[in-house]
């Protein structure tokens, strides 16, 4: 059951209207064009679709949504945000019955502030049994304070029965495979999943299960082509692809500030004119030198004309 759950995931965005609804078409839109491309599985209601803005009804129907154009063979992790657990309960079984085949938990914003471990395993023992659909756990930057897990949390979190994995997202190739030789020695089958852009192939060349990454919605070819190459053991070429993957991924999400990575993201979108507004709900503004570097890099790269 587990190996189902391998591969890449594309983070998508959600599309906003002027007002900053959703646009709903243009999501629908968004995911068929991954889908053509070649994008099998998806990651919904994570950082990329801007989670923490959105009310749970939102996030249920986009969902709902997405699952009007996805098929059988193409999987979907559902993010679950929450900071109550009566929040925790009821939507994680609304996801379940809306189509996620996975959920994705994410620790909640006032754990960067104070927490302590026991919450955190409740946290997640809570929802794993609530549900039966298997569960991620979400392993944050190395620079997020309170809401990067320690090893110890770690080895509590792969014992219970269907947390089947980990969103590795340290934002660090050492940490990355520190946090990915303990959980294989503590369960051979858990699944981790590479999360940061900036070091994919290093991932993926260590033994990375599998990906959920928003740039894949903008180079889902080159990342599913540097992932085949790593696993051919074709390594010279995969670097090469990589080199690529990186110099986009350096604009998006390596200038700061890192909070603006989706509105960068929606900026590219609307230059290969896919989506009409590059509006967040969150009120953010890109530079215009962000603006520039980034229409530098996509003609570079041919990604618009």
């Amino acid at each position: 059951m587990r190996n189902k759950f391998k591969g890449l995931y594309a983070a998508n965005i959600v599309p906003l209207n002027k007002d900053r609804s959703i646009n709903y078409k243009e999501l629908k839109n968004h995911i068929k064009d991954l889908i053509n491309q070649g994008i099998n599985n998806f990651l919904v209601n994570g950082h990329a679709g801007e989670n923490f803005t959105l009310t749970f009804e939102e996030q249920v129907k986009i969902l709902k949504t997405i699952k009007t154009v996805t098929k059988r063979n193409n999987l979907i992790v559902s993010g679950l945000n929450f900071e109550s657990v009566i929040d925790g309960l009821k939507y994680s079984k609304l996801f379940q019955k809306f189509g996620a085949d996975a959920l994705l938990i994410f620790p909640p914003n006032s754990w960067s502030l104070s927490r302590d471990d026991q919450t955190i395993i409740n946290q997640h023992q809570i929802i794993a049994n609530n549900v039966k659909i298997p569960l991620f756990f979400y392993q944050s930057s190395i620079y997020s304070y309170g809401l990067n897990y320690s090893n110890k949390i770690h080895s509590k979190l792969v014992k219970i029965k269907n947390i089947i994995g980990v969103k590795e997202g340290s934002w660090n190739s050492k940490s990355y495979i520190k946090n990915y030789n303990f959980l294989k020695k503590r369960k051979k089958d858990f699944l981790v999943m590479a999360s940061g852009d900036e070091h994919l192939y290093d991932g993926f060349k260590y033994g990375s299960d599998g990906s959920m990454v928003s740039l894949a919605i903008l180079m889902p070819k080159q990342i599913n082509q540097m992932i085949e190459l790593i696993h051919k053991k074709k390594f010279k070429e995969a670097k090469k692809l990589d080199a690529q993957i990186l110099s986009l991924a350096k604009i998006i999400y390596g200038n700061h500030p890192g909070s603006h990575a989706t509105a960068r993201l929606k900026f590219c979108l609307k230059l290969q004119k896919k989506i009409s507004q590059d509006l967040t709900r969150s009120i953010i503004k890109i530079s215009d030198y962000d603006k520039l570097m980034l229409k530098k890099s996509l003609k570079k790269l041919k990604l618009i004309s």
